[in-house]
């Protein structure tokens, strides 16, 4: 297996402009940075030293930690230098609007650049440097198990949540990382020192309760399922009961079924008299219009030859006295000719005879003729009473028959009797449905596999840890001790990242000791679990440490001067381990660790 890989910062810049009552530009450059600890140190708090820790966090994660919102925004570009090992790395970006957009490069010899990966928002940063840090570093996902009780799903934790067992700043409440959810610090601690089969185990043991979630899932859901059938039954019985008591009462001396077919009958049988009725009236009715239209043109046939006979006679008999036209007398010779001679007495031309002849046939023959109209239309108009008044009592009889049919199926009592009927059967074909409870869902077939492969995978992981716990735990103590924890006797590491402590005489725990105590002790771990990796060749801690204000948990200089000293030690000691140290308090750092490992501000000056 190969050796853990060391990660090693080795340069950070970043510009920007200050805004708000902070003015001012940004412009900080710091090189030169290798293995060994390394500080920031300011006289007074609040002049950028956590900012230049964020912001190197915020490079190397792909993910901003705590970096302030206003130096967020005030940045425009930001470049940090590390190495994996002896490789050079440079990560690059320009800053908008708070999204970072830049590239990942892998510098060759000879100061040349290869660019490893892009990115141009704040996922796609993320995702660069995950992917790239556990790839490089050897480094795998925890698999774990996150959500409400009884609803949990399967996550892998990668790199964003790994890289808290790089940093020590906060409250100190967790050996290792910040995040206590789902055991991630007994997973982290597992994976830093490589033990054998621990992965294995952590993925097994995922599946596993995921299956078992699955399980207990689908037997909840079918003992609800049961319940519910037993109270829908329960509910339904009543329900019947209820339906049967109401039809039982319903008075059966309405209409019943045969009456409303019978009923039915009568419309259908009376329905096509009346549109038979219907039809010949309209048909006699029309005929009625048509022999009233010949008789009336007979009958002005008539009028018109009566009123011009009259006035063929009436004009006939007049003498005239002179010419209509110019006035000219008539002579009496001239009407003594017209006498004897038939030749109008003014035109003199002959008179016709036949004009007069045969008129008294023409008229009799007319009245014959409107007298037989005359009489087609009595006959008619009768004819079409007598269908009109069977049309109507056809009609009549239809309607009183579709009224009763009407009256009887929208009867009170009947509708009553129908939704009771229809009450009942639906309430015996619901209860008949759930006369079987649900099939109580049998063992997942899964589950006796992923439970043989957690338990094989746990025998494996067991016998092959060996006494690397014990090993870690004696390593533990002894950097403690260096560190400055007085009076620990003994130190027991449980692989759920919890410490067993005996101190002056008495059993703690990791969670009851001071705050400075807990410092050292994460940090001793951390150192542990380095060292006893390499010394085993399973590690995979990349040898960085990131501590933000360890003065905070001091209650003198000397006791920060200590433990910079020792970490100094510790240092030079533990080959490719780096420790970055942001605190305040330059004179007792800067005696401890010495100018060319310190970036120091005076006074009131910030740092950038």
């Amino acid at each position: 297996m190969r050796p853990a890989r060391t990660l090693t910062v080795t340069a950070v810049a970043f510009k920007g402009e200050k805004s708000g009552k902070a003015q001012g530009a940004i412009n900080f450059f710091w090189e030169g940075l290798k293995p060994g600890i390394w500080a920031i140190t300011s006289e007074k708090n609040f002049a950028g030293k956590s900012s230049i820790i964020e912001i190197i966090l915020w490079c190397l994660r792909g993910t901003p930690k705590n970096l302030q919102e206003d130096v967020h925004k005030w940045l425009n570009w930001v470049a940090l230098d590390f190495m994996v090992d002896e490789q050079p790395y440079r990560i690059e970006f320009t800053v908008e609007a708070g999204v970072p957009s830049g590239t990942l490069m892998l510098i060759q010899p000879g100061g040349r650049s290869m660019i490893v990966d892009r990115f141009s928002t704040d996922q796609g940063f993320a995702a660069t440097m995950s992917q790239f840090m556990m790839n490089t570093l050897d480094l795998d996902p925890i698999p774990a198990m996150q959500g409400r009780e009884g609803d949990k799903k399967a996550v892998e934790h990668g790199w964003t949540a790994l890289s808290g067992g790089l940093y020590f700043g906060g409250d100190h409440k967790l050996l290792l990382g910040d995040v206590q959810m789902a055991g991630l610090p007994g997973r982290m601690l597992q994976m830093f020192v490589g033990l054998p089969w621990a992965l294995t185990v952590m993925q097994a043991r995922t599946v596993k309760k995921e299956v078992e979630q699955e399980q207990d899932q689908s037997n909840r859901a079918a003992a609800r399922a049961a319940m519910e059938a037993t109270k829908a039954r329960t509910r339904l019985k009543t329900d019947l009961a209820a339906a049967k008591k109401t039809l039982a009462g319903l008075s059966p001396t309405e209409a019943t079924a045969e009456e409303l077919e019978w009923l039915a009958s009568e419309v259908g049988k009376l329905s096509p008299i009346a549109i038979d009725q219907a039809t010949r009236h309209a048909a006699a009715k029309a005929d009625l219009q048509a022999l009233r239209g010949v008789a009336d043109t007979d009958q002005r046939t008539l009028r018109n030859l009566r009123e011009n006979i009259v006035a063929e006679q009436f004009f006939n008999g007049l003498e005239p006295v002179c010419c209509p036209r110019c006035e000219a007398k008539v002579s009496g010779e001239r009407i003594k000719r017209e006498s004897v001679d038939l030749n109008c007495s003014l035109c003199a031309e002959q008179i016709p005879v036949e004009t007069m002849e045969g008129v008294s046939e023409t008229i009799e023959e007319g009245e014959r003729r409107a007298q037989a109209s005359n009489a087609a239309v009595e006959r008619a108009v009768a004819h079409e009473a007598s269908l009109r008044r069977l049309a109507n009592d056809a009609s009549k009889a239809v309607d009183a028959a579709r009224k009763a049919l009407q009256k009887a199926a929208t009867a009170t009592t009947f509708q009553q009797r129908r939704d009771a009927e229809l009450a009942v059967a639906r309430l015996e074909g619901a209860l008949k449905e759930r006369k079987i409870d649900g099939a109580t869902p049998a063992p997942s077939p899964d589950l006796v596999l992923v439970r043989a492969a957690t338990k094989e995978a746990e025998i494996a992981y067991d016998e092959s840890r060996g006494d690397i716990l014990q090993r870690l735990s004696e390593e533990i103590l002894s950097l403690a001790q260096r560190l400055g924890v007085r009076m620990l006797e003994a130190v027991k590491l449980g692989s759920n990242a919890t410490l067993a402590l005996t101190k002056g005489g008495e059993s703690t725990s990791f969670s009851r000791v001071t705050a400075g105590e807990r410092l050292r002790l994460r940090l001793a771990t951390a150192v542990a679990l380095l060292r006893v990796g390499r010394e085993r060749g399973v590690g995979r801690h990349p040898g960085l440490l990131i501590i933000d204000s360890p003065g905070a948990e001091e209650v003198s200089d000397i006791d920060l001067a200590a433990l910079l000293g020792e970490l100094q030690t510790i240092a030079k000691e533990t080959p490719g381990l780096q420790i970055l140290v942001a605190s305040a308090n330059p004179p007792a750092i800067v005696n401890q660790l010495g100018e060319d490992r310190c970036r120091i501000t005076e006074k009131a000056a910030y740092l950038w």
